[in-house]
């Protein structure tokens, strides 16, 4: 599989699945239209952006150890080739999570969506969300560091015990 982390994957896997059935009949571009303004204020094309640079910065990382002396290198292809690919391709994405609530939604309920990203504290959400999913990124980093440090090497012990081979890298 090349360097490219799973959350990436994730992301970018959402752009092929289909929508679901509507929850109603004849309404179906309506909800596609409150949707759409729902992803528009609460940000969402922002916050992909945002998680594609976070998994494009690692995926670069993941490389450039590969390749010591050529990090620059590495840098330039990444910037140059796969993330104004993967960008271009966030609008399919919005697209398809667009539709996703869509169906999952109805009209009232998109309503009160919009509502309340159009509150002061729905703004609010909106402003602080790159700042909070930022800090979110580090404290899971650093959470699932410490759990690995306390529970890798009994795991390995255990999975050794039983026969399991263990993989250098998780």
């Amino acid at each position: 599989m090349r360097p490219i982390a799973p959350v990436l994957c994730l992301l970018l896997s959402l752009l092929t699945l289909p929508a679901l059935p509507a929850t109603a009949k004849g309404d179906e571009g309506q909800r596609l239209e409150k949707a759409r303004i729902l992803m528009e204020l609460s940000g969402s094309q922002a916050l992909a952006d945002q998680t594609l640079l976070a998994v494009t910065r690692r995926a670069e990382e993941l490389m450039a150890h590969e390749n010591p002396g050529r990090e620059a290198e590495v840098t330039s292809l990444v910037r140059d080739h796969f993330l104004p690919k993967a960008r271009a391709a966030l609008p399919d994405l919005t697209r398809g999570i667009t539709g996703l609530y869509a169906a999952h939604f109805t009209l009232a309920e998109l309503d009160q969506m919009i509502g309340f990203y159009r509150s002061p504290a729905g703004k609010k959400l909106v402003a602080l969300s790159p700042t909070i999913i930022q800090q979110s990124m580090s404290l899971g980093q650093a959470w699932a560091e410490g759990v690995a440090d306390r529970a890798w090497d009994s795991f390995a012990r255990a999975a050794r015990d039983r026969g399991l081979t263990v993989p250098q890298q998780l």
